[in-house]
């Protein structure tokens, strides 16, 4: 016999053959027990346990475990996690005493190696029950069976079950959850039953049934008969001579190949009878039906409703019926109830297209060729491709595009109109104008009646004008183009070259990437983009009436090109960036501004945002919100009025905020800053960032200094204090009212403000205290002491390896730890020893509100008043004596409140699992629900069923409860076939549970 242990880390452990005691650590472990009757714990995490032979006692712990008992009577008790359990060879079960425990546990069975059919039904796991085989079975939640190879009847419970019947003529029942079934070979019976199954019919002559929940159900070979049901179901039938009938709900219809019959049924439905002669009934509800020109001579009926024809690949002529005349195609195929269509010639077809729309919203596209389209009525999508094409939109709000090939018609007709004209490929120069209400291009297209205008007029000199076009999206790319906008909101991109650009009235947005461009917005609040990266071309913008802004060089920072803007009336902003810069640039915000050695004048601007380059530069903002960043080099940055953002970059920098509430940064990276930078606050509440050897000013109002030393090695020793504050021999800080820390690697000791502060220690041995005010302190490496002092401070361990002090001091204060942790949190506030994982070496006091990581915790309280919530994963939370709170949060969690009147606390991140409370007290005790989060009114009760066998009883929220196990439930609908009950917490010990409930055991908030 050997004594086996795990630690930390994720271990490998193996048996030795004898009867061993093998225990895993908090990691995620690997036990392979070997022969011998053995006992393994797989302690914390998500562990693989093999019993391999021998009558083991196998314990999972915490954990989502994975547990195999192998040969030999064993008994497996999986604990808290969603757990799962195999019997690969049922000769390997017989006399297994299985205990799935708390959590959504799966008992993996394989019947493979059975002489006959086997019949299986999954029991309520509160049930000690024992199945085929002689396996002993409680607390399993659903199951994962492999039939055998004759006709099986397998019949799921209320969870996630997978039923797989392998070959013969099985009959599989999914019953309640979401199932996976598979029928295998053999005319097989499958009925999905409640809840969103996966079904899956195999080889053979299958009748499939979807039941209630959105289902997805595939067919395979053979002549299947499929039907969904109720519910927004997915249908494909397969290879052979399918019936697929989607009944209620929006169904998604796939015949495959093969003489298929589509019942839509009613809803919105999606049907496609793919390769084969197939037959389609649209049923009720505004359904779209796809088919292929060549694919089979399909007989299609839309229904009733709003229903759309998708025809692809579609050449020649085509002229839409009334929806009561039947219309043939020609491949054969004929249709009728027909109200709109979405026509397709296909990519590369070059076919003369004839199409006419009905009254219905019409697609059309017809790729290739010199094509003719008519949308009729409705508001119809008319794409007419490459080629010599006419175009009619009718009555409606249409939408027309006419490609490359030129001397395009378009007549747009009633409605408002929008027309796409596409001659990128064009080389010369093209010139638009509109005249009344015609539109005419220089390469002869014409177009009557339109609204809305984009034109795309490729490499050459165009000239394109908006004229009385409600809105144009004009874009000239090469060339110098003349762009001029009209009335509405339109879009000018002058592309490279020198362009000139009008934008009129309206809210314009302009864009340019080149040359020597002149660019007047006109009225409106205007936007304009302009990146030069190449030239020195003068650039002239004017903004006119409006808030208007203009972007120079904004995504290369180039010192390419010069530029003069006029911001006109209005309040107007400059973003300009000049990164590239080598050279010092001085800039004074002012109505007629220049940026020295930046080739910009900017004149009636009220604000700007401005990157600087490598010089030394002179930045100076004005009264409204700037914002500079100054780059490398030895940079002055003044923000004067307003709330200004300034970063220094690389450099000694200086940084005056001036008026207003100003972030001063001294750079953007602390590891690549030695410059000593001096940061001036103002008036106004600041917020002021440093870093080794700066130093900052905080001025008068309530600011708030940042001090970053995670780069230094050196420890510091400071006491926070409005007057001057030496944190090293060359950082310092004054006039400051609250404080954030960042350590360095070496030993820091700090004492914080009396207001809300920030400390993280970094590496080495720290000493943080928070003083008043609701504080934050982190450890981080080392051995480190953290004292909250007054106020509701929040004190966080992200390292799990030091020997540390955690002291909330008074208030209400809060532990957290780093959910990065690989570790799960072991804490008992009550005896520190105990302390392991992420608590480990941590001494604990002052604390009244613990959160635990992502993982499996295990926290306990004292006998004060405290509120522990678990997270993620499977939680064990022990209040103790007082009036505690808890809440396990997602995972399936184990709740003890202990004395005292405790309260409960449930969300529905946490639904599925179910958590335990093993000493639920009523008229003491209180199950907490928030209202909102569990979809109730503001006010009144839910609905409330208690009983042997409760039943959800009219819609809206429910709560049932179950007598004879204390369990409780969820279901968001009642009555209602859109969700299924939930199950959020059992009342129960090992021994005893809760055996009635009522509203008054709740709080509702």
């Amino acid at each position: 016999m050997a004594n086996i242990p795990g630690t930390d880390a994720a271990d490998t452990l193996f048996g030795t053959g004898d009867a061993d005691v093998i225990t895993g650590g908090l990691s995620d472990d690997t036990i392979l027990a070997s022969s011998g009757n053995d006992t393994v714990s797989g302690g914390f995490q998500d562990d693989y346990i093999s019993g391999d032979d021998g009558a083991d006692v196998l314990n999972g712990n915490s954990g989502s475990d994975m547990i195999d008992g192998g040969a030999g009577a064993d008994r497996i008790n999986a604990g808290t996690g969603d757990d799962r359990i195999m019997v690969f060879d049922l000769a390997n079960g017989n006399g297994d005493i299985v205990n799935g425990g708390l959590g959504f546990d799966t008992l993996m069975i394989n019947y493979a190696s059975q002489a006959a059919g086997v019949t299986f039904t999954a029991k309520d796991p509160i049930a000690q029950s024992t199945l085929l085989g002689g396996i002993s079975v409680i607390n399993v939640e659903q199951y994962q069976i492999t039939g055998s190879d004759f006709g099986d009847t397998l019949t799921g419970g209320r969870w996630n079950d997978t039923l797989d019947g392998g070959a013969g003529n099985d009959t599989l029942n999914g019953g309640i959850g979401n199932d996976f079934l598979t029928g295998g070979d053999g005319d097989d019976i499958v009925n999905g039953g409640n809840g969103v199954d996966y079904i899956m019919g195999g080889l053979g002559q299958d009748t499939l049934k979807g039941g209630y929940g959105g289902d997805i159900l595939m067919g395979d070979a053979g002549n299947d008969k499929i039907y969904g049901d109720y519910g927004d179901d997915l249908l494909m039938g397969g290879d052979g001579n399918d019936a697929l009938t989607g009944g209620e709900g929006n169904d998604i219809i796939q015949g495959d190949a093969g003489n298929d019959t589509i019942d839509g049924g009613n809803g919105n439905d999606i049907l496609a009878g793919n390769a084969g002669i197939d037959t389609i009934k649209a049923g009720a509800g505004n359904d779209i039906i796809s088919i292929v020109i060549g694919e089979g001579k399909d007989t299609i009926d839309g229904g009733t409703g709003a229903d759309v024809l998708v025809i692809n690949k579609l050449a020649g002529a085509f002229t839409a019926k009334a929806p009561t005349v039947t219309n043939t195609l020609s491949d054969g195929s004929t249709f009728i109830g027909i109200e709109s269509y979405q026509l397709d010639s296909g990519a590369g077809s070059t076919s003369a297209d004839r199409w006419t729309g009905w009254d219905g919203n019409d697609t059309m596209t017809s790729w290739g060729g010199n094509d003719t389209l008519s949308g009729g009525k409705g508001n119809d999508t008319l794409d007419a491709g490459t080629g010599i094409d006419t175009v009619s939109g009718g009555d409606g709000n249409d939408t027309i595009s006419v490609g490359n090939g030129g001397k395009d018609t378009v007549r747009a007709g009633a409605g408002i109109d929008s027309v796409t004209i596409l001659r990128k490929d064009v080389a010369g120069a093209l010139t638009f104008s509109i005249t009344g209400n015609t539109g005419k291009l220089s390469d002869g297209t014409v177009v009557t009646d339109a609204e809305h205008y984009t034109i795309h007029a490729g490499s050459g000199s165009d000239t394109l004008t908006a004229g009385s076009a409600l809105s144009v999206k004009f874009y000239g790319y090469g060339g110098n183009d003349k762009l001029i906008g009209g009335a509405g909101n339109d879009t000018l991109d002058g592309g490279a070259g020198n362009d000139t650009i009008n934008g009129g009235d309206g809210n314009d947005v302009v864009y340019d990437s080149g040359g020597a461009n002149s660019i007047n917005t006109g009225n409106g609040n205007d936007s304009v983009s302009i990146d030069i990266s190449a030239g020195t071309g003068a650039n002239t913008i004017l903004l006119g009436t409006g808030n208007d802004a203009v972007r120079i060089n904004y995504a290369g920072g180039s010192t390419a090109g010069k530029f003069t803007v006029d911001g006109g009336t209005g309040t107007d902003i400059a973003s300009v960036s000049r990164s590239q810069a080598t050279k010092n640039l001085t800039f004074v915000l002012s109505p007629n501004a220049t940026l020295t050695n930046g080739d910009v004048t900017l004149k009636n601007i009220e604000a700007v945002q401005m990157w600087s380059g490598s010089g030394a530069d002179n930045l100076t903002g004005g009264a409204l919100n700037d914002t500079f960043h100054g780059g490398a080099g030895n940079d002055t940055l003044k923000g004067l009025a307003g709330n200004d953002s300034l970063y220094g970059g690389s450099g000694a920098d200086r940084l005056e905020g001036g008026d207003g509430n100003d972030v001063l940064h001294a750079t953007y990276n602390t590891q690549f800053d030695t410059g000593a930078d001096k940061l001036y606050g103002g008036a106004g509440d600041d917020k002021l960032r440093i870093n080794h050897g700066d130093f900052a000013d905080g001025g008068t109002g309530s600011d708030r200094v940042y001090v970053d030393l995670s780069n230094q090695a050196t420890g510091v020793s400071f006491t926070f204090s409005n007057g001057t504050v030496a944190v090293n021999s060359v950082t310092k800080f004054r006039a400051a009212e609250s404080l954030e820390f960042y350590g360095t690697s070496g030993n820091d000791t700090v004492t914080a403000s009396a207001l809300n502060d920030v400390l993280v220690g970094n590496n080495g041995n720290d000493t943080l205290r928070g003083g008043a005010g609701n504080d934050s302190l982190e450890d981080g490496a080392g051995n480190d002491k953290l004292y909250g002092d007054a106020g509701n401070d929040i004190l966080i361990r992200t390292n799990g390896n030091g020997v540390d002090v955690f002291d909330g001091g008074s208030g209400s204060d809060t532990l957290k730890f780093g959910f990065s942790s690989e570790k799960s949190v072991i804490l008992d506030l009550a005896n520190n020893a105990n302390n392991a994982g992420m608590a480990k070496g941590l001494t604990v006091t002052g604390i009244e509100i613990v959160y635990g990581s992502a993982l499996d915790d295990d926290i306990r309280g004292t006998s004060a008043n405290e509120k522990f919530f678990g997270g993620d994963s499977d939680d064990f939370l022990f209040g103790g004596a007082g009036d505690d709170v808890l809440e396990g949060g997602a995972g399936g969690d184990l709740l003890q409140g202990g004395a005292g009147k405790d309260q409960f606390v449930f969300h529905t991140d946490g639904f599925g699992t179910g958590d335990q409370i093993v000493d639920f007290t009523r008229g003491q005790d209180k199950l907490v629900i928030d209202r909102s989060d569990f979809g109730m009114a503001a006010s009144g009760n839910p609905g409330f069923v208690v009983g042997a066998d409760p039943q959800a009883s009219g819609t809206g929220p429910q709560f049932l409860f179950e007598t004879d196990n204390g369990r409780l439930w969820f279901d968001r609908d009642g009555t209602g076939n859109n969700y299924d009950a939930e199950l959020i917490v059992t009342l129960a010990s090992d021994t005893t549970h809760v055996s009635t409930l009522s509203l008054s055991d709740f709080l509702f908030v």
